[in-house]
């Protein structure tokens, strides 16, 4: 089976388990995000601390994972942050990098369960599937026109897969998924196309980030979780790239 339809059929999965969630209720969604965040933190400490002692090495996993749960007590989510940091400074093979990490992801949760997802709210199953939609499709045009067309690369160094070609196949996939199924949801087309692109650009920023946090680490891939991309975050770059992008939009009040 090719590297293309096993990184397809994992994102058509993602999407059903989010619809999964979306449909039984708040507690499932958090529990989904929980885990997500458990198994993101286990693949940050994987790569960056050598620990014997499995408690240690399960510590800020478990606690971020507990977070998701407390996302909606402000003080009680950042008190578990603050736990999380003061863990991992006392650690200091790649400090800076385990905690930046563990930082941007606990940000991008709070950010999809409070503005993208409206959890204190009426639960929005528009928002979620429409970002998720639009990142897979930036996901596979990106894949699919860098494979057959990519020549100029962009950082050769640091994310040497990555063309202008690929970065334009990403953009106009989007535009296309955007054109067939969300077409027309403000007054303005214009406004839509760029908003589409920006979403493209945030997610391919994130792949971006992620690609040269493994060249630091000197790993091709966050771990073999998930068939066809590597681990969870080789999953969830570009996916946490286009939540901050987009949680930007619905802020400026702009969002489906």
């Amino acid at each position: 089976m090719s590297n293309f339809i096993i990184r397809l059929i994992s994102s058509v999965i993602l999407i059903a388990l989010i619809f999964l969630a979306f449909n039984i209720g708040e507690f499932t969604i958090l529990l989904f995000c929980g885990l997500t965040v458990f198994l993101l933190f286990l693949e940050v400490n994987n790569s960056t601390l050598h620990l014997k002692n499995k408690i240690f090495f399960l510590f800020s996993p478990f606690f971020g994972f507990i977070s998701t749960f407390f996302i909606e007590q402000t003080v009680i989510f950042l008190s578990i942050c603050l736990i999380i940091l003061l863990f991992n400074i006392s650690f200091s093979a790649q400090r800076f990098l385990r905690i930046s990490a563990q930082f941007y992801i606990l940000l991008s949760l709070y950010l999809f369960v409070n503005i993208i997802c409206n959890i204190s709210g009426i639960i929005n199953l528009k928002q979620p599937l429409y970002l998720l939609s639009l990142i897979i499709a930036s996901d596979v045009g990106g894949y699919l026109i860098g494979k057959s067309l990519g020549k100029y690369k962009i950082f050769p160094k640091t994310s040497p897969n990555k063309t202008f070609e690929g970065a334009l196949g990403g953009v106009l996939a989007c535009l296309l998924v955007w054109g067939l199924f969300f077409y027309g949801f403000t007054e303005s087309v214009i406004l839509e196309i760029i908003t589409v692109v920006f979403i493209s650009l945030c997610a391919q920023f994130g792949d971006f980030l992620v690609s040269y946090a493994k060249r630091r680490l000197a790993i091709k891939d966050s771990s073999n979780f998930i068939p066809g991309h590597g681990g969870v975050f080789d999953r969830m770059d570009s996916i946490i790239g286009g939540i901050f992008g987009y949680s930007l939009i619905i802020y400026l009040g702009y969002g489906l």
